[in-house]
């Protein structure tokens, strides 16, 4: 586990005579060699001792530079990171881990240090309002991927950071470290994390937010095109959990004119890259003849693979074909007799 990390004789470098006072009876080398072995919160004790070491862990945090801030940012919200399920359901959450390092938890300055690390400026008077959720739901003034104008929010890609944003985004979401959520800001932090960033993770998130309303704490109202619009984008950039929610919306017709073949493309997609659920779903394709010629042999080849990989879908799908499952695979019955 990497430790904070200060400049060498970094305390010499304050000259206080109250340090020198403190510290008069040890060689200036034996301090800073053991300052190398400090934790967070050994230096948040120390900045407690006297008034020349007040800064001393915001001074590591510089020094050691982006991973020394996320580093202690997520102490500061007790221990809690950006962590991903392998759900379709909700990619993003905080996870709480109990080693904070020594700090006490100091949510409001942790959002401090991730509005610093984003790299992104925001004018909120520029932000588009959230509207009440309406009959059409592409009315509700939701942002889409194509609502990004280089003439009013910052180009400077270099200095956005990825997963401060997305923590950010979090953090106004559920109001942690702020007097109360702000989701107008979340989705403006998620939008400029998938334009500055590339973030297909900020994509899938925000078309998760549309389409499932616990992922505001209701505070986005449903939009399926707009989920749509981000699955798209994200899928597009690879994210095998848009992939599959991309599919899902066209076999529903759900933000797009329905269609089955658009929906088998994209589940094969997701399917080849690894997604257990998908295989399920192109199996249902063949079972039912959709987009395909029929071939329920060809259906339990795709159940199996879908079995295989933990889905009870798929040991469905094989108990609902299984004479032709037990005539094409051989080891079937391994699954159908559990």
């Amino acid at each position: 586990m990497p430790t904070p990390s200060l400049p060498t004789l970094y305390f010499d470098q304050k000259g206080s005579s109250e340090k020198q006072d403190a510290l008069k009876s040890l060689p200036s080398e034996i301090v800073n060699n053991v300052s190398s072995f400090l934790d967070w919160g050994d230096l948040a004790r120390l900045a407690c001792v006297q008034s020349s070491w007040k800064n001393v862990v915001a001074d590591a945090a510089e020094f050691g530079g982006r991973e020394a801030t996320w580093e202690l940012t997520t102490c500061l919200l007790g221990g809690e990171k950006l962590q991903e399920e392998e759900t379709t359901e909700n990619v993003l959450y905080l996870a709480h881990s109990v080693d904070t390092r020594g700090l006490q938890t100091n949510e409001p300055l942790a959002v401090k240090y991730l509005t610093q690390m984003a790299g992104v400026p925001v004018d909120e008077s520029q932000l588009p309002k959230i509207a009440a959720s309406t009959e059409i739901e592409h009315e509700c003034n939701s942002i889409l991927p194509t609502d990004w104008k280089s003439s009013v929010h910052s180009t400077n890609v270099d200095g956005a950071d990825e997963e401060a944003l997305l923590l950010l985004a979090r953090c106004h979401l559920d109001g942690t470290g702020l007097d109360s959520a702000n989701p107008e800001l979340a989705l403006y932090y998620l939008q400029a994390a998938y334009h500055m960033t590339k973030s297909v993770k900020a994509a899938h998130t925000l078309a998760l937010i549309y389409e499932y309303p616990q992922q505001s704490n209701n505070l986005v109202p449903i939009d399926v095109y707009a989920a749509f619009e981000w699955f798209k984008a994200a899928a597009e950039g690879g994210c095998v959990p848009s992939m599959a929610e991309l599919a899902l919306c066209y076999e529903l017709g759900c933000g797009v004119t329905q269609s089955d073949e658009n929906a088998l493309d994209w589940y094969m997609k997701a399917a080849a890259a690894g997604c257990s659920s998908a295989h399920f779903s192109v199996g249902e394709h063949y079972e039912e003849g959709r987009s395909v010629r029929l071939d329920h042999e060809e259906a339990c080849i795709w159940y199996h693979r879908a079995a295989v990989m933990g889905e009870e879908d798929g040991v469905r799908g094989l108990r609902r074909l299984e004479e032709v499952a037990r005539r094409v695979l051989p080891n079937v019955g391994d699954i159908l007799n559990v």
